[in-house]
């Protein structure tokens, strides 16, 4: 063990993050926010969209535009004034944390198994690597995920017509596999214990029974004296405690944490010492999955009436599947993410969007379907080195779900606006059962040079991240207009590399002309 070193977490994330804001991505739930305007509004425009938005959002806005007998009391937003409209540049980026990958990362990403080589443990800051490593492999996960990515586009509408071009994805990593069997140190039991008890005693930490516990229960404590099985593992284990303590006053473990982290600490200390089970031989993976595509849609809106319409996109889509598995305590992982960035699969397919949009006097109502005929992408396999030996990575297909929303909006009159959005079905992503249906509510006052928006959305699917606040700014000079927008969780932050996040922020802007 004593070449041995493991791969940094830390470079994972920034590999990630950095692949994602490279390849033109959009966030994990974010695929239904394409424009900025809608953005800004919680993603509630489905009713009440404009513009050139109209080829993503509802098509069917498109029938109500460029219409030279419409009847202005019931063109809420004076569509039929809408003759040409180009968005030609709107970009994005967001990065979204679920439970607690933030602070686990922080603390596998800081192993150096020097640490807990014989002889090391008599030095605090090691005996606070290994509480915290324990802490992290006793408590992580599947609903651990992160995902990062950004979007850019341009959308453009003639008429009754629209068309643009969209570069889109999703790259996300997880916990793929937990190994909680194999985490034995170089060190004999007894080892373990009497550094234990140097390393308090060279902290100045009272010995003999004179310290109180006052984090583990009684039965932790009887497990870790079984387990430490020494003549110092009384003074181990008060030590033990104290640092506990320490880390859940710091935040570096939550009270809630404790149990998982004295249970692997427990394992950690019973496979010690001999010739199996060690850290070393750890399979401990986290596993990242990303699709990236870009869409070339063609749209046209049909109205009835004035009150009616209808509206079709169809989408030529080129998509393109990667992933990686990268093993914690593997030495070889450089090659295995150089590899993985090199390796992909490209396909093409169809995707349909079809929506429906009815207005009377002051009110909107929508119906809008998106990716109805589940377009699918191809995924592919990839051999890859683990410590020596042939491992097979699968990466699955990628199917787009189909969506439907129904949305409505109140437009007392032309310059305000109260929107909300409901999406009928739960639609997946490329994390493990991480679903998303939002509930979405917006609002937009136009000043005339400034327009002001404030929304908000709630993933209904999953409870992890709660109300997401959303806003925005437009600026409108003669055609020109320029919109800003972003959003932030307002319930929860996650904790990385000491800093307090949100769960999910997000960033976008647009620049566009409108005739």
């Amino acid at each position: 063990m004593n070449n041995f070193s493991a791969v940094s977490y830390k470079p994972l994330l920034f590999t990630l993050m950095l692949y994602a804001s490279v390849s033109c991505l959009a966030a994990i739930d974010d695929l239904a926010i394409a424009t900025t305007r809608g953005g800004a509004m919680g993603g509630a425009d489905s009713a009440a969209v404009i513009g050139a938005d109209a080829v993503y959002i509802n098509p069917a806005a498109l029938g109500f535009m460029n219409r030279s007998n419409s009847n202005n009391r019931v063109d809420n937003q004076l569509l039929s004034e809408q003759d040409f409209g180009w968005n030609f540049m709107n970009v994005g980026s967001e990065a979204t944390f679920t439970g607690d990958l933030g602070s686990y990362l922080e603390a596998l990403g800081g192993i150096n198994f020097r640490k807990f080589e014989r002889g090391t443990l008599r030095n605090v800051d090691n005996v606070r690597s290994l509480i915290r490593v324990a802490g992290a492999l006793g408590n992580l996960n599947d609903t651990d995920t992160i995902v990062v990515g950004s979007s850019v586009g341009t959308t453009m509408q003639i008429g009754h017509f629209g068309t643009g071009f969209r570069a889109y994805g999703q790259v996300g990593g997880w916990i793929n596999n937990l190994d909680l069997v194999n985490l034995g140190l170089d060190l004999a039991v007894n080892e373990i214990a009497d550094e234990l008890q140097q390393a308090g005693l060279a902290e100045g930490f009272p010995g003999g029974g004179t310290y109180i516990r006052s984090i583990l229960t009684p039965d932790q404590q009887a497990a870790l004296t079984s387990a430490l099985s020494s003549v110092a593992a009384s003074d181990a284990v008060d030590y033990i405690d104290a640092k506990l303590q320490q880390l859940v006053a710091e935040g570096k473990i939550k009270p809630g944490e404790v149990a998982g982290t004295v249970d692997t600490l427990k394992q950690t200390i019973e496979a010690s010492g001999g010739v199996n089970n060690y850290l070393r031989q750890n399979n401990t993976s986290i596993t990242g999955r990303g699709f990236i595509a870009v869409e070339i849609p063609i749209s046209y809106g049909y109205a009835f009436s004035d009150n009616f319409s209808v509206g079709l996109t169809a989408k030529a889509i080129f998509g393109q599947v990667f992933g990686t598995q990268v093993w914690a305590f593997n030495d070889d992982n450089e090659n295995i993410l150089q590899d993985s960035l090199d390796s992909s699969h490209a396909s093409a397919a169809f995707g349909i969007d079809a929506a429906m949009l009815y207005r009377i006097p002051n009110f909107q109502f929508a119906l809008t379907g998106q990716n109805l005929n589940s377009p699918r992408f191809s995924g592919y396999s990839q051999q890859v080195i683990v410590n020596g030996s042939p491992v097979e990575i699968m990466v699955p297909d990628v199917t787009l779900d189909p969506q439907l929303t129904v949305g409505g909006a109140w437009i007392p009159f032309r310059r305000f606006a109260l929107t909300t959005d409901y999406d009928l079905l739960e639609t997946g992503t490329l994390l493990k059962e991480f679903n998303v249906q939002r509930l979405s509510f917006g609002s937009e006052l136009d000043l005339s040079l400034i327009l002001l928006r404030l929304g908000a959305y709630k993933n209904l699917a999953e409870s992890d991240v709660g109300w997401v606040l959303t806003g925005g700014l437009g600026f409108q000079a003669w055609a020109l207009s320029v919109d800003l927008a972003a959003a932030v969780s307002i319930e929860d932050t996650v904790e990385y590399d000491g800093i307090n996040y949100p769960r999910t922020a997000m960033v976008q802007l647009s620049i566009g002309l409108d005739f």
